[in-house]
């Protein structure tokens, strides 16, 4: 439905709608739900259509979260039920011996005869959350000091070029630190990764054909270099590159990943002009089975172009920002109908795991975008959107039957529905399946399902957690923290360590741009450094790129900038 239907969210019509897609998709499901909550909205104001089944509102069990009943291999899962477009309170979902989701509804008791029972009354149950961008050979890395730099273009800190610092890092990680940094992933809920060089076990690699763990899907092309600037050529006009792909290759995978335009001045622009056509020694790889990454440095007409052709973006916004002191346009892509997943990038300069990047995305959108995305948007950008973006949604990314049972369990006392997710700390987590098959959680519910009887008991935040590391690594979890050593540490209870920032700040004027520290105050709301008096979208943070020759964008200059423009590129 559109934006503005949604947000008539209490009318009969509305309501009325809402109970038969709930009959339509959730059979078994309460006859009607409280008007009050029917397509209650989230943060935006929009918001999913919101079930009560009959489990709904029970209490919380006397000590932990969730129960757990002992049954056959199968499981039902019974909580809150998130799925694209709506939320099932007191949902449950069955899933069989062999990994399969078979039923998503109010009731899954017949799908689910014999099953082992887990009972969260207070949890909030979705999709393993999916990574579409990370680096994890560099995940003995810890985040690099921030001396308050920033570039323009990723050649600038890769090789120290235009007067910068080049970044000091490490690459090459051994197996048992790839593994480590995986499963610090997978203690963020997360079961999927595009993560270029995994390992088996864990995580499903899905740019690596043998550790996607039982998908068997076409890898996803994951590419750092489509450009060929491994030397650090930097160019504004020409397209003098030494490509490595074309679109007659790239139309064998089903996803193809290129960094793209990681930068905010015309090297960056550059990269996109010269990956979008044919022309003029160009390669145009605006094709439907791409996902450019960062793709930050463009402008309103290239995000028009990517969502014509159907090209995907990959968000990375924590390491944008502390790499280039801004991000994606993300208000204008999306508004001009580009689809968009969220990605890690790496530990020097990004999350350390998925859901920090999704509470970066969040605090964005709320201080900076003026809350232009709702609750459910966001959740969606690490899920069936990620799903989509890898080429992967007719398996995974989505709680429905005949999907792959990659599931995570967040608790759901403190906030609720996808908030239970944005929110959640470490110790919130409750349990991660593959396939149906535990990798972490709560030890009462680890140890009550089939295979769990080797798992490690670790304590997460005054939590007791089990890993599950012997079947998918051949390793206890003792002898992998032994062997990574002082690796950057699998959770903190807290803000994480260094964490690199989510706060947008330039204190170096190139070409005309802003200089701001994203302190947001009176006479400068958003924190973007161009005053309100004379800011084009005083609420929505845009200040003005090295790209932009010292003006803010304005793509139809009808005096409405860009980023807030609901037609950027019409006067009308």
């Amino acid at each position: 439905m559109s934006r503005a239907f949604r947000s008539q969210s209490s009318g009969s019509v509305f309501a009325a709608l809402t109970l038969f897609a709930i009959a339509e998709f959730a059979p078994g499901c309460a006859s009607k739900a409280a008007s009050e909550d029917a397509g209650a909205p989230d943060a935006g104001g929009r918001g999913p259509a919101i079930t009560l089944c009959p489990r709904a509102g029970r209490p919380a069990p006397a000590s932990g979260a969730c129960t757990a009943t002992n049954g056959n291999a199968g499981l039902l899962l019974t909580g809150t039920v998130l799925v694209p477009g709506q939320v099932l309170r007191g949902g449950q979902v069955a899933i069989d011996d062999k990994g399969a989701i078979t039923c998503v509804a109010c009731d899954c008791t017949k799908q689910a005869a014999g099953a082992t029972a887990i009972d969260c009354p207070m949890g909030v149950i979705s999709p393993g959350l999916i990574n579409t961008h990370d680096h994890i050979t560099y995940s003995q890395n810890p985040p690099i000091p921030d001396t308050g730099e920033r570039w323009e273009q990723r050649n600038d800190w890769r090789v120290g070029e235009r007067g910068h610092s080049k970044l000091v890092y490490q690459s090459g990680a051994s197996p048992d630190q790839v593994r480590y940094g995986e499963l610090r992933f997978v203690l963020g809920g997360a079961t999927s990764t595009v993560g270029g060089g995994g390992q088996s076990g864990l995580l499903r690699n899905l740019d690596t054909p043998d550790r996607q763990e039982g998908l068997n899907h076409v890898p996803v092309l994951f590419e750092t270099f489509p450009l060929g600037d491994y030397d650090g050529t930097q160019l504004t006009m020409s397209c003098g590159y030494n490509f490595q792909e074309t679109p007659a290759f790239i139309s064998q995978y089903r996803s193809f990943e290129p960094h793209v335009s990681e930068g905010i001045d015309a090297v960056a622009r550059n990269e996109f002009a010269c990956l979008s056509s044919s022309t003029n020694g160009a390669v145009d790889l605006t094709q439907p089975e791409s996902a450019f990454i960062h793709a930050i440095g463009l402008q309103a007409i290239d995000y028009q172009l990517m969502a014509k052709e159907g090209v995907s973006l990959v968000w990375s916004p924590r390491s944008n920002l502390r790499l280039y002191g801004d991000t994606v346009d993300i208000r204008m892509a999306a508004r001009l109908g580009v689809r968009i997943s969220l990605g890690t990038d790496w530990m020097p300069s990004g999350s350390m795991n998925v859901l920090r990047e999704l509470q970066c995305a969040d605090s964005l959108n709320r201080d900076y975008f003026d809350g232009y995305f709702d609750d459910e948007e966001l959740w969606r950008m690490v899920t069936d959107k990620a799903a989509e973006v890898s080429a992967t949604a007719d398996a995974i990314g989505t709680l429905a039957a005949g999907k792959v049972a990659d599931v995570a369990i967040f608790d759901g006392a403190k906030h609720v529905d996808h908030r239970a997710v944005i929110d959640a700390a470490p110790d919130e987590v409750l349990l991660v399946l593959r396939a149906g098959k535990p990798l972490y959680g709560d030890a009462t519910l680890i140890g009550a399902l089939a295979g769990s009887a080797n798992c490690d008991s670790i304590d997460v935040c005054g939590r007791m957690k089990s890993v599950c590391l012997q079947s998918e690594i051949g390793e206890h979890y003792a002898d992998l923290v032994k062997a990574v050593g002082m690796d950057y540490p699998l959770f903190f209870c807290g803000a994480p360590q260094d964490e690199p920032t989510c706060v947008p700040m330039r204190s170096v004027s190139v070409n005309g741009s802003s200089v701001y520290s994203g302190e947001r105050a009176p006479g400068d709301q958003d924190g973007d450094g161009v005053p309100d008096y004379a800011d084009d979208c005083p609420r929505v943070f845009n200040p003005v790129r090295p790209l932009d020759n010292g003006v803010q964008a304005d793509a139809d200059n009808d005096g409405l900038g860009d980023a807030c423009d609901p037609d950027p590129l019409s006067h009308d």
